[in-house]
């Protein structure tokens, strides 16, 4: 049950701060949000952003990049869904893309060839700086559309519209950094990039509290999940109950979304509420549970790289969770955490979580082993590091002026 080999990343493992020689560039950076926002994605970039400002010295910032949104055609696609019609993809028409794209070429001066570091690249593919520029991602628009969201009620055509678009930007930049190797191998694939282009950077934590002393390692898992349905809550409630039954006394506690009624009233699970990092309250609360648990647990059937794995490991904390997307470069097998194959049943899971539960010693030395694990290679401070190595070998090869 437990699987995936160790993922071969194209950088050092683990990765030293010493290995890059110190550059100062000021660099352009554009994205949608404030580099301020917080919460989800935003947290990304604006933990990103800092990141590299760390590294190369200060940004002008071009964000958050806003443009009107196009009523009647959100209106349009909403009553198409509606009647089961294939509609377009109105947040990314042609008539929005060109309005990013102004208001991202009116705040670059024309004769400046400082690099511009674009924050996830839909919005801004029709974008054609003068200088040489960067992409972040998590995932290729077909990786989200397809295989994350899985939603299919969008006429094909415009959904390869956009995806070639996306396409032709990447393939112009000088380098597109990606939260994991899984997503840049499937973006060099599918978009035919140049070898080399596409690079693991890695991703990190978000600000969460510290912990609560002293750290303990109690009968519990906790689940972190905006959405308990698609981060597979009823399969690790169904696990537990199916590790229960061979006496372990294991029990489960979500943060983020409510679990269903039917959930709620099993004698095991817990739900702490949807928990607001930016409130202190809530802050104390989600480090009060993630110093007690045993360790954490995601089941998703499709992912990318979820911040929750490094949280988790912040706290001492290994993670069981499905080998899918970037999550089996994010894990090492039986030593930061376990992998379990998507297709595996409740009784499979359950089965590995009373055996290792069994054995407190495993739990702490697992996620002991996280925490260094994740601090050396899913840190924010390791992938500005690696962001400033690709502009430095760039900037040698005579494609980036620092």
């Amino acid at each position: 049950m437990v699987i995936a080999p160790p993922c071969n990343n194209p950088w050092p493992m683990p990765f030293t701060l010493q290995q890059s020689p110190v550059i100062k560039p000021v660099f352009h950076w554009v994205s949608v949000y404030a580099p301020e926002q917080r919460g989800g994605y935003k947290s990304t970039q604006a933990n990103l952003v800092q990141a590299l400002e760390t590294k190369l010295g200060s940004a002008h910032r071009i964000a958050p990049v806003e443009v009107p949104e196009e009523y009647f055609g959100k209106w349009m696609s909403r009553l198409q869904k509606k009647m089961r019609i294939p509609r377009r993809f109105a947040y990314y028409s042609e008539s929005r893309l060109d309005a990013f794209a102004e208001a991202v070429h009116a705040q670059l001066p024309d004769n400046d060839s400082k690099p511009v570091v674009f924050f996830n690249p839909l919005p801004f593919v029709k974008c054609r700086p003068h200088a040489p520029y960067f992409i972040y991602t998590d995932g290729a628009f077909f990786i989200h559309y397809w295989e994350y969201n899985q939603d299919h009620s969008h006429a094909k055509k415009d959904i390869e519209r956009i995806c070639a678009a996306e396409a032709e930007f990447m393939r112009r930049s000088a380098g597109v950094w990606c939260s994991s190797q899984w997503v840049a191998d499937r973006i060099t694939r599918e978009y035919k990039l140049r070898a080399g282009l596409a690079r693991w950077m890695s991703i990190g934590p978000d600000r969460v509290p510290p912990p609560v002393e002293p750290v303990s390692c109690e009968n519990f898992l906790v689940m972190i999940a905006a959405d308990f349905a698609r981060k597979g809550g009823r399969l690790a409630v169904e696990a537990v109950a199916a590790a229960r039954k061979r006496g372990v006394d294991v029990e489960i506690k979500f943060i983020g979304e409510k679990p269903p009624p039917d959930i709620l009233t099993l004698p095991f699970v817990e739900w702490r509420g949807w928990l607001d990092l930016r409130q202190e309250p809530d802050r104390r609360r989600f480090a009060e549970v993630l110093s007690r648990a045993g360790a954490q647990i995601l089941l998703s059937r499709s992912d990318l790289t979820p911040l929750v794995i490094p949280e988790a490991a912040s706290y001492g904390k290994a993670t069981f969770a499905t080998a899918v997307g970037g999550i089996p470069e994010m894990i090492r097998d039986g030593e930061t955490g376990w992998l379990i194959r998507p297709e595996a049943t409740s009784a499979e899971v359950g089965e590995l979580i009373a055996e290792i539960f069994k054995e407190s010693a495993m739990l702490k030395q697992a996620g002991a082993a996280a925490k260094i694990f994740c601090a050396e290679n899913w840190s924010w401070a390791a992938t500005g590091e690696r962001c400033c190595m690709d502009m430095n070998v760039k900037r040698q090869m005579g494609s980036v002026s620092i």
